[in-house]
């Protein structure tokens, strides 16, 4: 009996054993159990696995494009103004073909000399004054013009003996001092941008008509220079008009008269324009403007020692106009006095009372207006044009802008001359407002002469 309780405490020793070991070991798994040991319960049988209820993954959304944003409104470029386009030509060429007439005259030297190159003289037998005379308005007669002969230019020997039009003109030149012209030419472009150039070689005493109406008169009369040496740019002399200002679409006209003294003679000219062109001028004074004037004696001594000589190299005496500048050291800019002289209208070989003879001295003043200096600085060239003869000193606002003076020696007149001046000290002494110009012009032998013009230029 004791052998029998001894034996079941021991199993039930051990069973505790076990059971105190099995809480720390995992609890079997199905795989685990022999297949052939029943399942205790339910639960340990593995339940069939129910597929999840899948739900269906939502579509992503199409996607709407985001609104842009208006885009700011780059303003629209403006076409570029339009540069024209620069075109350049001829209306009438050099050497074209003229309408001519001459006329017979001779011409008696200042001398007395038949044909003779001394200054101061006169025609006789003067065909051309009695048509003049009987036809004073012959440029406007385009009927009459129309059955004159025809010719080539040159009309003369200046330019080319050889090659000049076979009229009395040049082949008997003593006695055919007188010489007409007529051309026609079309216009067809007046624009604003269109500019027309009017150019001519001419010896001399030229009167010069466009459709009829004066445009360039130069006539020293046989004393005073009135030719030219080449094809000079001919800017009107008869009021402030450009060549343009005379023109008209359709058929134009230019009528010419030359009336030769001594020496070589000629006629030839030409019409040339430029489209698109951005030249222009501003023409603060004319030729042949009024001047306020005074005269000064000053005989001429030649270096021959001749009183009134024609000999380079002489001097002047008594001086008056020396004299006066002498004694008044500012007279430059003594404007009260100046403009208390008489005036007269240039040239002022004709305008100028009492500048002939041993009065050689001539001084001379004129104020003139400027709107605004400032628009004067864009300009290309500041220019004194015309004539004058000889040894000048030209004064602005009292400062010196311009001398030629060959002191009795070399040669110091010019006929035509554009001169350009210094354009900074031409600005720095205008003003806005009133100016004022002074000139002294000191004549030694042969003709005299002041007919000038003051501009600003653009190309």
């Amino acid at each position: 009996m004791k052998k029998a309780f001894s034996l079941l405490l021991a199993i039930l020793m051990i069973a505790g054993m076990l059971a105190a070991c099995s809480k720390d070991e995992p609890a079997p798994t199905p795989a685990n159990t022999d297949a052939n040991t029943p399942a205790n319960t339910d639960a340990e049988t593995p339940a069939e696995e129910t597929p999840a209820e899948e739900t269906p993954a939502e579509e992503p959304a199409e996607e709407t494009p985001a609104e842009e944003a208006p885009a700011a409104e780059v303003p629209s470029e403006e076409p570029a103004a339009e540069v024209p386009q620069k075109e350049e030509g001829t209306l009438i060429d050099q050497m074209s073909t003229w309408h001519w007439r001459t006329f017979e005259c001779q011409y008696i030297d200042g001398n007395g000399e038949f044909s003779g190159w001394a200054s101061g003289g006169h025609y006789e037998n003067d065909e051309m004054a009695d048509f003049v005379a009987s036809n004073p308005e012959w440029y406007k007669d385009t009927a009459m013009m129309e059955k004159w002969e025809e010719a080539d230019a040159p009309f003369g020997d200046a330019i080319n003996a050889a090659i000049a039009a076979d009229t009395p003109f040049t082949s008997d030149p003593d006695n055919n001092h007188g010489l007409m012209v007529y051309k026609t030419f079309n216009v067809t472009n007046l624009a604003e941008d269109t500019l027309y150039d009017y150019y001519m070689f001419y010896d001399n005493t030229v009167y010069c008509y466009v459709n009829g109406e004066p445009y360039f008169i130069l006539d020293g009369n046989c004393v005073t220079q009135d030719w030219n040496g080449g094809y000079d740019l001919i800017k009107c002399n008869q009021g402030d008009k450009t060549f343009k200002d005379f023109l008209h679409e359709g058929e134009n006209y230019i009528a010419v008269s030359i009336k030769d003294a001594w020496g070589g003679r000629e006629f030839d000219a030409y019409i040339a324009y430029e489209t698109g062109s951005t030249k222009k001028d501003l023409t603060f004074f004319d030729q042949g403007s009024e001047w306020h004037y005074t005269v000064f004696t000053a005989p001429y001594i030649d270096g021959n020692g001749e009183a009134e000589g024609s000999a380079a190299g002489g001097h002047f005496e008594p001086d008056g106009l020396a004299d006066y500048i002498a004694a008044n050291p500012n007279f430059m800019t003594d404007t009260a006095t100046a403009a208390a002289w008489p005036t007269g209208k240039s040239p002022m070989s004709s305008g100028a009372e009492g500048w002939t003879g041993e009065n050689h001295g001539l001084m001379l003043y004129k104020a003139f207006n400027v709107d605004s200096v400032e628009a004067l600085k864009s300009c290309d060239e500041i220019n004194l044009y015309g004539d004058y003869d000889n040894a000048i000193h030209v004064w602005l606002n009292g400062v010196e802008i311009y001398t030629d003076d060959g002191e009795a020696v070399n040669q110091d007149w010019q006929y035509g001359i554009n001169a350009s001046l210094d354009k900074d000290l031409v600005l720095s002494t205008l003003k806005d407002g009133e100016n004022y110009m002074i000139v002294t012009v000191k004549d030694a032998w042969g003709g005299r002469e002041w007919n000038c013009g003051f501009r600003a230029h653009w190309n």
